[in-house]
This record gives C-alpha cells, structure tokens and sequence, in this order.
C-alpha cells in the first residue's frame, strides 16, 4: 500500500482550503471570502485500491496577535514537518510577492518534495497567467542553497483544471506503508467539529468584516437519534455590540445563519436537523485558553 501525508500551505485567501475539497472530492474544509477562514490543521483523507494520500490543510501564514494565532501558526509548523511532499498555493488573481518567492524558497531548502499551484485561473485571464509562470520558472532549478520546485501547476477549483493533474504528481511522492485511516475515511475530524465549522462558515458569509475572526461556536447539547438530530450550539463573540449585529433586527441575522447552517449540516449528518443557536459574549476570547479549549482550539 502506497501512503503518505501532503501539507497545503500558503497565505491566508489564496483557496487552500477550496483546494483540499477539490482533491478530496467532499467538503472537508470550509470556504469564505474572508482571510484566514481555517483555523485549525484539518485532515483530507483520498484512498484508492492501492494508496492512501493525506492532505493536511492549515490556517494561512499571518502575524500573531493572540492566543488563537499563536494556535493557528503552531498548526502550519507541525503540518511542515515529517510530510512526504509540500504544497504551495499562490493566487493567480493577485500579484505575487517577494515575500512569495521568499516562502517558497525557504520551504525548498528542506529535503521534502516542494509543488507550486498557481490557484484561481478562473479569475486571472491568461496574458496575467503567463508573466507570474515566467517570475517563478527560476524556482524549477535548484542552486546552492535549496533545491527545484518539483513542477508548477495552474489550476481553478472551481472548474477542477488540473487538479487530477495535480494528485497524480502527489501520488508519485507516495512510499510503501501503512493505511492510516479507513478506507471511506474521508477526514479526522468529528462530526460535532465540523458542525461547528459549518456554522462559522454561515456567519463569516452573513456577518460584517468587523465580526467574523471575534467568533467561535461551541455545541452544547447533541442528539441524533431515528434519522434526527437536535443541537445545541453557543455562537461566541467578543463584545456586546457584536450580539446584537450576530442576532440582528428581531433576530433575522441568526435565524438566518441558523437555516443555511442546518441544510448543510443535514448533508453531512443525513438526518433532519433542529438546530438552536445561542450568542454568548467571551470577552477576548481568543487570549483565553479556558474558551478555546471549549471550542476546540486547545494547544
């Protein structure tokens, strides 16, 4: 059996987390707009008959300024280290950066196997594709201080271009091992976890950009039971004025946070779901390590 683990790293937005759905071929990770979305080390589990590939998203690069993104750093180091090949996401709509380049040579002065993917083709016409692949060709030789690139590869989630591509070459970095998780294993996360996430996910697409990285949802009551499921769950924010905009006019921002979070959540559990939301206010939740061990985020 050929195995191995994949880290997908880059900043915060450039779709690693779209990426890692599309090579899963589920929704492991959840998808916004908003920067740095992924808070914790998310697994993505693809097994074939003959081989296991385990890809490890993370939060994006960024500077920390709390408890929750020293958390989230610690995340992308651990996903760096004992993996069988690295995967660097740029996005092909935005200027590549020297900070860029520079990330991407430090990660290639490790033995491990480095693939650069140019991300959301979709949104960059190729005369702008075209120059960012000639910036990063230099980065396909080695010289004395790092090694190559093993390849560079545009894709676009959205219309899967390349992305089978993509894991026949990530395939290739595969070693004779163990079958690490089960073969309909599609992620190592429980299901109270990513039903957590999923309502994140709502409220960072329905709340105002000042909001959504001061929240965090806790389940406090689950059971399901006959094809139903009822939940519990606590929406945490940091301040009394953000209740009121998570609740809204007569409660009409979490009820509707509340239904979209439901239909998916009947997706992953295949039941009818009832689904209460609560808003509780955490003072600086994020430098509290008593809250994010609550939520989830204990380091």
């Amino acid at each position: 059996m050929l195995s191995g683990f994949i880290a997908i790293l880059g900043k915060p937005n450039v779709g690693k987390s779209s990426l890692m759905n599309a090579l899963v071929g589920e929704k492991i990770s959840i998808v916004t707009p908003k920067a740095q979305t992924t808070r914790d080390k998310i697994l993505g589990i693809v097994t074939d008959e003959n081989s296991q590939m385990i890809f490890v998203d993370t939060p994006g690069v960024h500077k920390s300024e709390t408890r929750l993104d020293n958390y989230m750093n610690k995340c992308i180091s651990s996903a760096a280290e004992d993996v069988d090949a690295v995967v660097i996401v740029l996005d092909a709509s935005k200027r590549i950066t020297d900070s860029d380049t520079a990330f991407i040579e430090n990660r290639l002065r490790s033995a491990v196997p480095v693939y650069v993917v140019l991300n959301k083709t979709d949104l960059a016409p190729y005369e702008k594709i075209y120059p960012v692949l000639e910036k990063l060709s230099y980065l396909t030789k080695a010289d004395s201080s790092r090694n190559a690139v093993k390849e560079i590869i545009p894709t676009s989630c959205r219309k899967g271009k390349n992305i089978d591509l993509l894991k026949s070459y990530l395939k290739s970095e595969l070693k004779e091992g163990a079958c690490y998780f089960e073969p309909d294993d599609i992620t190592d996360k429980s299901e109270r976890y990513m039903i957590c996430e999923i309502i994140r996910e709502k409220a960072l697409l329905f709340l105002q950009d000042e909001i959504p990285h001061g929240i965090g949802v806790c389940i406090q009551t689950m059971t399901v039971s006959g094809g139903r499921a009822e939940i519990e769950a606590d929406v945490i924010c940091e301040k009394d004025s953000h209740k009121a905009i998570v609740i809204g006019e007569k409660g009409g921002k979490l009820k509707t946070i509340g239904e979209s979070a439901r239909k998916d959540i009947e997706k992953l559990l295949g039941a009818k779901v009832f689904l209460k939301l609560f808003v509780k206010v955490r003072e600086d939740w994020r430098n509290k390590q008593n809250v994010l061990n609550d939520i989830g985020y204990g380091i």
